[in-house]
């Protein structure tokens, strides 16, 4: 059986390779001829993207070294850390893809004999849930074989917004609520003005800036977290708000 090539036409198709050496005419001198060669070895990513934790995934994609190999082809992801591997696409049906059920790594091995790498490689990444909320820039690799590029995503959280406003309460027994944003986490929990918070995200709060502690650089957009307070009635309630 002869060689294959994988071709970058939207599906994967194996067809024989057939190679066409190009003859120089006699009138054409020599040094005129330029030889295209392929890139040297596996390239590096297109371009850095940014996920939001929590957020749509994104692709990182590898350019083809359009190089013919003379075996089977294995690709390999590892991801970087506060992400996860959605999908590793070589844009090939024929193709074995075994992605980790934590997403931490992706294999996909092409058919077995010649190919050649002419269609991009993309890796699908999602930034976890619990990601930094300062964020920042982490690395893992990609590799064909032995040879190997590193895989960097840059990593953004939001501030969570519970949408109060706070003050000390004289005796230190919590943060008292002086104002509600209409609409709010705060306002959907049933928090009213008067109302003293007493606990955030599992944390004590004896006062206003315990309650900034507790939230400020710590808990992201989305987060769902429970917050005890007291009513003015002196009822006490926990319940869980979803940040905006």
């Amino acid at each position: 059986m002869g060689p294959w090539t994988i071709l970058g036409v939207g599906v994967c198709v194996l067809l024989p390779i057939a190679f066409h050496p190009v003859a120089a005419t006699a009138s054409t001198p020599a040094a005129a001829h330029t030889t295209l060669r392929a890139p040297a070895g596996l390239q590096p990513q297109r371009e850095i993207p940014e996920l939001d934790a929590p957020g749509e995934a994104r692709e990182v994609v590898y350019d083809p070294d359009h190089r013919s190999r003379p075996s089977q082809g294995v690709f390999t992801a590892t991801a970087p850390e506060h992400t996860r591997i959605l999908d590793l696409d070589l844009d090939c049906p024929s193709c074995d893809v075994d992605i980790a059920r934590d997403g931490s790594t992706a294999t996909a091995w092409t058919p077995p004999g010649r190919w050649n790498f002419v269609t991009p490689v993309r890796v699908l990444l999602r930034a976890d849930a619990d990601a930094p909320l300062a964020g920042g820039e982490y690395s893992g690799t990609f590799s064909l074989d032995d040879d190997e590029q590193p895989l960097v995503v840059i990593t953004e959280g939001e501030q969570g917004i519970l949408g109060l406003q706070h003050e000390d309460t004289p005796d230190r027994s919590g943060a008292r609520v002086r104002g509600v944003t209409r609409e709010s986490p705060a306002d959907r929990a049933g928090i009213r003005v008067g109302d003293v918070v007493t606990s955030f995200d599992g944390k004590p709060v004896t006062n206003a800036a315990d309650l900034r502690a507790a939230r400020i650089g710590r808990v992201r957009s989305g987060a769902e977290v429970p917050l005890t307070y007291r009513q003015q009635d002196g009822t006490t309630k926990t319940v869980r708000v979803t940040l905006d």
